[in-house]
This record gives structure tokens, sequence and C-alpha cells, in this order.
């Protein structure tokens, strides 16, 4: 039987117009030890029924018993985005332990981090759980000023109205970069298609090792639960 979590939402906040941060709070998540890009399964509300959401952890609070999830708000909507519009402070949620896909290799002589605004979460996390003098280089992508998420030391483009799947604005700006010196380490998240183009143009034109180039897909169009893993 899967394990699960039960926690209570202490806040909720709007990030931007379409994204919302959901702080969760719990006994058990003092014991929680989320490594920097984690994500956690949320149980959600669907209908009669409960569907399983998959949403990357901001933060991590032991002593404040919370653990906080930020949730893109899709125009299409869902029970993902029906239910973090509509949560409020004293809910009760359902979730499954944080499990990681990538996470941070500290050997790296510097870090690259790409990704949308989704992939921004859990890189931006990653970002905050390094020494500050570490070498860094990356760039996010969002569809405007107003769609950023947090403080970095990062620059963002905009894709304004061109797709987000398998975006040509993220590329450019990631072939544009310059690299620092010796072997790094690549972190890229967001949309699947997006992340496969930005992977590619690492190994094939970079001549970076497969290794090297971690990716996590967040989303994919018209796969509603992607990276849930089974029911």
């Amino acid at each position: 039987m899967r394990q699960v979590l039960l926690t209570r939402v202490r806040a909720v906040a709007d990030v931007n117009p379409h994204m919302r941060q959901i702080e969760l709070a719990g006994p058990d998540v003092p014991r929680l030890r989320p490594r920097p890009g984690a994500h956690l399964v949320v149980h959600v509300p669907d209908g009669s029924a409960v569907a399983r959401r998959v949403y990357s952890i901001w933060r991590h609070d032991p002593p404040d018993a919370t653990l906080t999830i930020r949730v893109a708000l899709h125009p299409a909507g869902g029970p993902g985005c029906t239910w973090a519009r509509a949560v409020a402070a004293g809910d009760r949620i359902t979730v499954e332990p944080p499990r990681s896909k990538i996470t941070l290799a500290p050997q790296a002589a510097f870090h690259l981090f790409t990704g949308d605004e989704t992939g921004a979460v859990p890189l931006l996390a990653m970002r905050a759980a390094l020494p500050r003098a570490t070498s860094v280089v990356g760039v996010f992508e969002s569809i405007g000023d107003d769609d950023e998420i947090g403080e970095s030391d990062l620059p963002w483009v905009h894709r304004g109205q061109a797709p987000a799947v398998a975006s040509r604005t993220l590329l450019r700006a990631v072939q544009g970069l310059e690299l620092p010196p010796g072997a790094g380490i690549a972190y890229v998240a967001g949309e699947s298609d997006t992340c496969r183009l930005i992977q590619r143009h690492l190994i094939e034109q970079r001549g970076w090792p497969r290794r090297s180039v971690l990716t996590q897909p967040q989303w994919t169009p018209n796969r509603p639960g992607f990276g849930a893993g089974p029911a």
C-alpha cells in the first residue's frame, strides 16, 4: 500500500496571476528529508474520486513543521488547478512522501539551471541550496514579467504568445549562454519536449556527456497527472 501523510493547509498566497503558493503543515513534516528539487504527489478532489497531482517543493521548514509547494494554474484547468484555486487555510490534504528525480551534484565545476515557470520552482530551490559563491549559469523562461517567480541571480526570457511546448525561445537562450570552463552539470526542468530540445543541444552541439545533463519533465500536453506514477 502506498504511504501517505496527513497535512493541513496553513496558508495560501498568489505568487503571480498564474501560480499559487500553498503551505502545508503536519506532524510528519519535520522528519521528512526532501532533497533540493524534490516534489510531492498531492491527492486532490476529483468529483467523487481523488486525483494524484505532482507539485514541486519550494521550501521545507522542519522547525516550523511546514512544507511549501507552488502550483501552476493552467487556463484549461483540471482537478489540480480547481483545487489550487479553491484551497483555503484549514483544509486537510493528503500527500505522499517527497521524491526526487534530479538533485544537486556538488562536485560539478559549475551548475547550469534552465527551465520554464514550472521548472523554475524546483530549480530555484536547488539554486538556493548552493553557496552564493558557487559558479552558476543559466536562464529561465516565462510568459512575461508578471510570471517570473522568486528572486534569482539568473536571467529570464519571455516567450509572450509563442508556444510553451518545444519552446524555441528557451532553446535560443540556452544556445546563447557563455559557459564557464570545467565539467559542469546541467539541470533542465519544465515542459517535456523543451527538456528534450535542450538536452539534445547540450549533448550534440556542446559535447556534454549525457550523464551531465539531468532532466526533470514537469508537464506535457494532454497528460493530466504527468509524473505521478501508477495509481
